[in-house]
Order: structure tokens, then C-alpha cells, then sequence
């Protein structure tokens, strides 16, 4: 180590003769270290013998010998050769030469591995780290494996010559074979990719094949195009084996402070009108950030036929949302204008069942009160609706609420009153509605005190906090839940979130009046057996007024039914979470819904059990009752099995519904190929849609037109 170190300060020394400082080309610094350094006066090169290591502008050069000449700026070194560029990409050889500052190397026997695995094998190799570099006898692969040590790459090019251009970042091979596990293929005298260092470049993207039972055998590659740095666009056509042609035509665009994404279908398939159609669909999207906080978002969503979206599998929705929406959000202040159109694509769907929202206005700030425990909400909302399920009508209402908070003793006692101001211009009503058409108007005066007690307990291994709860509301003014449409509250039931809630339907069409006790147990305990455990039971009752819809199967009742909660997440491969209402005289089960979660080893699997009682939907004869099952198992060499089966058990029986199974390759640790077999049986029925088997495979190459599955506006970012 002396002896190292001493012909270290040597060299240093034998290079400080050369100049006044230690530099090479243009100035730049180079440090040298070697065992052995010998100079050579007559013709100004140096050797070096022995662990040589030079560096110089973030690049490293180590090998056995070096010789190197100051006036002409160039190195040979032999004998386990390693040069480190500046991106960080190793080469190796047994001999190379470098000049031009290290940016320029010739090599024979080269091998190169790239900072994101990619490498190149080559019978020599002509490199120019800011230009282009020459391979001959190429092989390149992007799969990340130990070529070096005999590991054999998923898939390679071989080529008689390879040309890499850094300043347009693609890779040119010419005659190239490609090999999968080292078994040739595919043959092309002529290929082009892009580089590791691409986000986005033009071409085809990966080709997928499709089999499906009503639309017979398809394929489709897309084609993606960079038009500049905020703009591509991409057209995905599709040809049906059955039902004829689709194209998917999708822009985007990036400006500073907004976006847009827009999709175009156009076709010419069979629908239940005609055997060929010519039929079209827009989804596009564009948000803005404006002015001082503003959010707004735009999206137009229609389709010119009601089933061509749901049938050739672009869209499984049964509805469009088109609507522009502003909103702002700052400490105490919210804002919302919206207005909205909504086509719906169920047989059954008129135009007097696609409601129209022109314009809904809604404003909400908290603020503090005369107290400093107290808070006061305000909201004021306007809104006209058309064709909502044959109802036209205008709404503006205020509302003001006051809440108040005191501690005394353990025991928080929660004070709140307010009022609701709401005027309506019901313009018209389905012919079999109750309601009015008439300019009606209602005052309705709220407030409630309710108590909480946390009590805490704890043992050797368990811990547990209780809160009891209890509340009485009242809500005053005039019932005129038989004149008001309710539109806005008609799916209401009551849950552990709006129990104890003033105004708990939320909306403002439904206000019956009368008095209630709210009441209910919440728990959170640790246990070292059983883990994390928390639960909820309450239920509401009625002290006054008529009976309010939603809160059990039977409205005359007085007490609502029992809602409960349970979840159990113990230190084990599974966790439970349940929530469910029950009827209060017999304690039998209107609503639940069960999960059952975890993962054994490689196995992941989820459990959901979901169960409704009849009335709560008109046209059913029987309660509705369906379970769930996905799973998912890490296979080994990179493969992953997943699928989900829904099973219908209404009605006592027990029907197969819609399926899912997929399987997935990712090409190990290699990350160099994706392969994915997806499944789908699709039970969804009308007019023109039947149930469906299908088939969809696809094979992403890296670099070869491969797209990231991200998000949205992510998802092209390897090509």
C-alpha cells in the first residue's frame, strides 16, 4: 500500500511536469492512479502498469495498461478494459482505444450495458457518446440479465450492423434476426426502435387479438404519432370478423395551465337497426386551472346509438354524463357551478328519463360563531332540472346552520340549530306523480343536542375506547313532502354517516317534520389475539311526526332499523369488515355487506357478500343477494394469476353471473416482456347485446412499441 501510494504522488508529480495544471484537452481535470508510471520524453506519452484508473469529467477508464499521448489527446488501454461514461453505461473490452476527451472510443469484442439494463454485444464497436456510434456483429437486448455470466435474455436482435443515434435517440439495426430464448424467429433486413432514453416516439404500439363469441376474431395495433411536445394523437382501428369496422381516434394536449383528452369512435358495424350503421361516440375531456383557485373540468360524453359503445366493448356504461363544472376551495369558502346532460343507453331510456341540469349554483362557508367552540355553515343552492324522470323544476335554497361544542367532565355536549329556506317552481310532473306543479314555498327550522362520552379501558394485552352517544332532533315547518318532488333524496337510508347528522337526507327536496332520539355505541380496540378491532351499533326513534322513508323496510314503525359495523383486522393473512342494517322487531338482515380479505404466501383473495330486502327496489320479487370472489396467485418466472366470479343468489337460487380471468407475464426479472391471456364473460343483456365470451391477448416487446399501463395521460411514455 506505501509502495501504491508513492508511485501515485509520483504520477501526479510526472504529470504536473507536464503542464501547470493536471489536464487533458480544453482544461478539464483528470486524476491517475496506477502501480507503475513510466514517461517518455522523446514523444510526451506516458504508461501506466498496473490497476490503472483515470477519471475525467465524471467518466472512469480502468484497466491492466494505459498509454497515453498528451499532444494527440488519446489512450489505448488493454487487458480487462472498463470505461464508465458520463450516463452512467459500462463498456468492456480487452483492448480500446479513446480519444477526443474519452467521448470517443473504438473497441473489438465490445460489451456495453446501459443504465436500464439494455446492452450490446459486438465484434467491434465504434462509440461517440454525443454522436453516433457504430455495432458490428451486433447483439442487442433490453432485458436485464447476467449475459456476461451466461444468462440468456428473454428475447435479443442480431444484426450484421447496428447504428445508435443519441442526438434522435433510435437504433438502427440492419439484417436482423430477433431470437426468443435464443431461438431465431423472426427475420428483417431493416428495423428501427427507440433508445432507453425516449418518452414518447411515433409508430405502432402493440398489437392485441381479441376473440369474442358475437363479434368473432379481432385485432388491432394502434398507431401513435408525436405531433410536438404538448401534442400527440393516436388511431386504434378495428376490424370485426362478424360485424365490420370501428376506428378509435384519440388527442391530447398539454398547455400551461390546462389539458385535453379527447376520444372520437367512428364505425360502420351491425346494431339491432340495421346489419351495417354508420355510428359514432365522443369522450372528450378538458380541464383548466383559471383565475384566482378555479378548477374547471368540461367533458362531452354521447354516443349516436344507444349499444354500439356497450357492444364492441369501448364503454360498459348504460349512461353519458356531458357537463362543465367550476369548482373553488380555499379555508372557509367552497364553490360549485355545474350544469350537466345525461344520455342514458338502457332500452327502457327516453328522452323524458335523461335529466338536464341548467345551470346548479352552490356556495358553502364555515365560519366561526360568537364562540369559540361554536361554527356556523351557510349554504345557499340553486338549481333547474329538466327530464328527471318527467320532472321540471327550479329550486333556490338557503340554509343556515349553528354548531356549538362544550366539555365538562368527560362528557361533550354538541348543540345545533339552524333553518332551511327553500322555494320551488315545479314546471312538470309525470302523469301518475302526486305532486304539484305550482310555485310552493317552506321554512324549515332545525336543531338538535346531543352527548358523548368517551370511556377508556385497558388491561395486560387489550385496550378499548367506548363512546356512547345520544342525541335528540327536531325538525319543524310545514310537511310538504306530498307537494315537493323528491329528487334529490330518493335513495336515502339511513347508515352509521348521516345518523346523527341534523339535516341526515342531506338533500333538500324530503324534509319531514317531527322529533327524534339518535342513539348509538361506537368502539376501537387492540387485542393481542384478535388485533385491531372496531365496531358501531345505533339505531334512530321516532318521538313525533309522520314516518320518514329510508329508515326501515316497514315506514310505520317508530324505531328505525338497528345499523351495525364491525371490522376485525388481527396480526393473520385476513381481515373482516362488515356493516349492515336490521330490522328492529325481529332483527332480521334488510341490508349487509360482508368482506372478507387477506393474502396467504402468494395466494390474495377477497370475499364480498352483498344483500338487499325487496322493497327497496319496485320491480324486484325477491330480496337481491350477490357474493363476489378475486383472486390472485404470484406464480413463479414472473407469471400472476388473477380472476373474479360473481355469483347472483337471489331468490334462493344460485346463477354463474359475469367472470373474469387473467393471466400476466412480465417478464421476470428480466423486465423485458409483457404477456397477458384476459378473460371476460360479460352477462349484460339488450336489445342487441347478448352475453359474451372473449378472449384478448396481448404481447408488449420493451422499446418495440410497448405503452406503460399509468394513468391517462402517462400511458405512452415507452414507444
Amino acid at each position: 500500500m506505501l509502495f501504491r501510494r508513492f508511485m501515485l504522488a509520483f504520477a501526479m508529480a510526472v504529470l504536473a511536469f507536464w503542464g501547470a495544471a493536471p489536464a487533458l484537452a480544453n482544461g478539464k481535470d483528470i486524476s491517475f492512479e496506477a502501480d507503475t508510471v513510466s514517461v517518455n520524453d522523446e514523444d510526451g506519452s506516458m504508461l501506466a502498469v498496473g490497476n490503472v484508473q483515470m477519471k475525467q469529467a465524471g467518466m472512469t477508464l480502468t484497466a491492466d495498461e494505459v498509454r497515453y499521448n498528451r499532444d494527440s489527446d488519446r489512450a489505448v488501454a488493454n487487458g480487462n478494459v472498463v470505461f464508465v461514461d458520463a450516463d452512467g453505461a459500462i463498456h468492456k473490452s480487452d483492448m480500446m482505444v479513446l480519444d477526443t476527451e474519452f467521448t470517443h472510443i473504438v473497441a473489438e469484442t465490445l460489451r456495453s450495458r446501459y443504465p436500464d439494463g439494455s446492452f450490446f454485444i459486438a465484434d467491434s464497436g465504434d462509440i461517440k457518446t454525443d454522436s453516433i456510434s457504430v455495432f458490428d456483429g451486433s447483439r442487442f437486448s433490453p432485458c436485464d440479465c447476467e449475459f456476461e455470466n451466461g444468462e440468456t435474455p428473454i428475447w435479443d436482435l442480431r444484426a450484421t450492423s447496428t447504428r445508435h443515434n443519441v442526438e434522435t435517440s433510435t437504433i438502427i439495426h440492419r439484417n436482423v434476426r430477433m431470437h426468443i430464448l435464443n431461438l431465431p424467429i423472426l427475420y428483417l433486413p431493416y428495423l428501427a426502435h427507440p433508445d432507453w432514453s425516449v418518452r414518447r416516439r411515433s409508430g405502432f404500439l402493440a398489437p392485441s387479438f381479441v376473440v369474442n363469441s358475437d363479434l368473432g376474431l379481432t385485432a388491432f395495433i394502434p398507431y401513435y404519432q408525436v405531433i410536438d411536445d404538448t401534442r400527440d394523437i393516436e388511431f386504434t382501428p378495428y376490424r370485426y370478423q362478424h360485424r365490420g369496422n370501428a376506428l378509435k381516434t384519440r388527442y391530447r394536449q398539454y398547455w400551461d395551465n390546462s389539458e385535453l383528452n379527447a376520444a372520437i369512435y367512428t364505425a360502420s358495424v351491425e346494431t339491432y337497426k340495421k346489419n351495417r350503421e354508420l355510428v359514432a361516440a365522443v369522450d372528450a375531456n378538458y380541464a383548466a386551472r383559471i383565475g384566482n383557485g378555479w378548477n374547471v373540468n368540461m367533458r362531452l360524453n354521447r354516443a349516436s346509438q344507444d349499444t354500439f359503445m356497450r357492444r364492441y366493448k369501448f364503454d360498459s356504461s348504460t349512461s353519458l354524463k356531458s357537463e362543465v363544472v367550476a369548482e373553488k376551495l380555499d379555508t372557509e369558502r367552497y364553490y360549485r357551478v355545474e350544469a350537466s346532460d345525461i344520455q342514458g343507453l338502457s332500452s327502457s331510456d327516453t328522452s323524458e328519463t335523461d335529466p338536464t341540469v341548467l345551470p346548479h349554483v352552490f356556495y358553502e362557508k364555515i365560519g366561526p360563531g360568537l364562540r369559540e367552540t361554536q361554527t356556523v355553515k351557510t349554504e345557499i343552492s340553486a338549481i333547474q332540472v329538466d327530464n328527471d324522470e318527467g320532472h321540471d323544476m327550479s329550486r333556490w335554497t338557503g340554509n343556515v346552520e349553528l354548531s356549538d361544542r362544550i366539555d365538562t367532565g368527560g362528557i361533550i355536549t354538541e348543540v345545533k340549530t339552524g333553518i332551511i329556506g327553500s322555494y320551488y317552481s315545479v314546471q312538470k310532473k309525470p302523469a301518475g306523480a302526486t305532486t304539484k306543479t305550482d310555485d310552493m314555498d317552506r321554512v324549515t327550522p332545525q336543531a338538535s343536542i346531543g352527548w358523548r362520552a368517551p370511556v377508556s379501558l385497558a388491561g395486560s394485552s387489550r385496550s378499548m375506547v367506548l363512546e356512547p352517544r345520544l342525541q335528540f332532533a327536531y325538525i319543524g315547518g310545514k310537511d310538504r313532502s306530498a307537494d315537493i318532488p323528491n329528487r334529490d333524496s330518493a335513495d336515502y337510508r339511513i347508515d352509521e354517516a348521516n345518523l346523527f347528522l341534523l339535516n341526515r337526507y342531506q338533500g333538500y327536496d324530503y324534509l319531514r317534520p317531527g322529533s327524534r332520539a339518535d342513539m348509538g355505541v361506537s368502539a376501537v380496540a387492540n387485542d393481542a389475539l384478535v388485533g385491531d378491532v372496531t365496531g358501531f351499533v345505533g339505531a334512530s326513534y321516532r318521538l313525533s311526526g309522520k314516518p320518514s322513508s329510508g329508515l326501515t323496510v316497514n315506514d310505520d314503525d317508530n324505531l328505525s332499523d338497528i345499523v351495525a359495523s364491525l371490522g376485525i383486522n388481527p396480526d393473520m393473512p385476513f381481515q373482516i369488515n362488515w356493516s349492515g342494517r336490521l330490522a328492529s322487531s325481529d332483527f332480521e338482515l334488510n341490508e349487509s355487506r360482508t368482506t372478507v380479505s387477506g393474502k396467504v404466501r402468494k395466494l390474495g383473495y377477497t370475499v364480498e357478500h352483498v344483500q338487499m330486502a325487496k322493497p327497496y327496489f319496485q320491480s324486484a320479487a325477491s330480496d337481491l343477494e350477490e357474493m363476489k370472489l378475486s383472486l390472485s396467485y404470484d406464480l413463479p418466472g414472473g407469471w400472476t394469476a388473477s380472476g373474479t366470479q360473481i355469483w347472483d343468489l337471489s331468490n334462493g337460487k344460485t346463477r354463474r353471473d359475469s367472470s373474469t380471468a387473467a393471466l400476466k407475464w412480465t417478464g421476470g426479472i428480466q423486465n423485458c416482456l409483457t404477456i397477458s391471456l384476459d378473460y371476460d364473460r360479460d352477462m349484460q343483456s339488450d336489445r342487441d347485446i347478448s352475453s359474451t365470451d372473449q378472449f384478448m391477448l396481448t404481447v408488449n416487446f420493451k422499446y418495440l412499441g410497448s405503452i406503460t399501463q399509468n394513468d391517462l395521460f402517462k400511458r405512452n411514455e415507452n414507444k
